[in-house]
C-alpha cells in the first residue's frame, strides 16, 4: 500500500510539474514578445540584393517585369537602380526622411515627399514607403494576441496591431506569425476608415544569418481586382559593412 501511494504521489508531481512548465510558456508568450521577435527576423542592420518585381494588372494585360540592384543602411539610407530595359538607369535615394528619385534620362534628381510617398512604386501594388521600410512594428504599433490560425501548413499567432504614432499610413494591421519560427506569413493593412488597402501573403523564406527571411513575397492591392505585385529578392546579403559613398546625391545623379 505504501509503494502505490509514493507511486501515485510521484505520478502527481509530475503532472503538476508539467502543468507548471506549459503554464509558464504559455505566460511567457506575450503579443509584445511575438512581435518583437518577429522583428528580429524582418529588420537588419545592412542589406544588399537583386530584386525581382512581377507586375500583375489584371489578367487581360501581359505582366511586367521590373529587375533592379538595391542596398540599404538601418532605416535612413537606401539606394535602388533599376537594370530593366525601360528602366535600366532609373535609381531611387533615400536619406532620412527625404526620397529622391532620378530618371534614365533626366538630369537631376527630383525629390519625392509628403502624400506622395503612399503612392505606387514604378507602377507595382508597393508604395515608396512599402518598400523602403526598415522601421521595427514595436515601435510604431500596440500588439494585441487574437488567435492562432493556419497558414497552410503553419501553426500562426493571429496579432492586431493598432498605430501609436499618429503620421502612419496603415492604421491598423492583422498579422499571422509562424508559431515556430516567427516569420509573418500574412498581412492585411487597413486605412484609419477600416477599410482593407492591401494584402501581403510570404511565399518563401530563407535562412540568411540566423533570421528567417521572407525572400519571395506577394502584395495584393485589395481595392483593385486582379492587382498584385509578386517581389523577389536574390544573392542577398544581410549585416554587412556597405561603401556609404552609395549614399549621395552626386552617386545618384552621376
Amino acid at each position: 500500500m505504501k509503494k502505490q501511494i509514493t507511486a501515485l504521489m510521484k505520478t502527481l508531481t509530475a503532472t503538476l510539474m508539467a502543468t507548471f512548465l506549459i503554464s509558464a510558456q504559455a505566460l511567457a508568450i506575450t503579443p509584445e514578445g511575438i512581435l518583437s521577435k518577429a522583428d528580429d527576423n524582418s529588420i537588419y542592420q545592412s542589406i544588399k540584393y537583386i530584386g525581382t518585381m512581377t507586375i500583375n494588372k489584371g489578367t487581360r494585360k501581359k505582366p511586367r517585369i521590373k529587375t533592379f540592384n538595391a542596398i540599404a543602411r538601418g532605416n535612413d539610407k537606401a539606394y535602388i537602380e533599376f537594370t530593366n530595359p525601360g528602366d535600366r538607369g532609373t535609381k531611387y535615394l533615400k536619406l532620412g526622411d527625404e526620397l529622391w528619385v532620378k530618371g534614365a534620362y533626366a538630369e537631376r534628381a527630383d525629390k519625392i515627399s509628403g502624400h506622395k510617398l503612399r503612392e505606387s512604386m514604378m507602377g507595382s501594388d508597393y508604395s515608396y514607403e512599402d518598400s523602403m521600410d526598415n522601421e521595427k512594428l514595436i515601435d510604431k504599433y500596440n500588439p494585441a494576441l487574437t488567435g492562432s490560425e493556419n497558414i497552410g501548413n503553419k501553426e500562426c499567432y493571429i496579432l492586431e496591431l493598432n498605430a501609436k504614432v499618429k503620421k502612419i499610413t496603415y492604421s491598423r494591421l492583422i498579422m499571422w506569425v509562424d508559431k515556430e519560427q516567427f516569420v509573418p506569413l500574412k498581412i492585411q493593412y487597413f486605412a484609419l476608415s477600416g477599410m482593407l488597402l492591401k494584402e501581403m501573403v510570404v511565399q518563401e523564406v530563407k535562412t540568411i544569418k540566423g533570421k528567417y527571411f521572407p525572400v519571395k513575397v506577394k502584395m495584393e492591392d485589395k481595392q483593385r481586382e486582379g492587382s498584385y505585385t509578386l517581389f523577389e529578392m536574390e544573392s542577398v546579403v544581410l549585416d554587412e559593412p556597405v561603401n556609404e559613398s552609395v549614399f549621395s546625391k552626386k552617386n545618384l545623379e552621376k
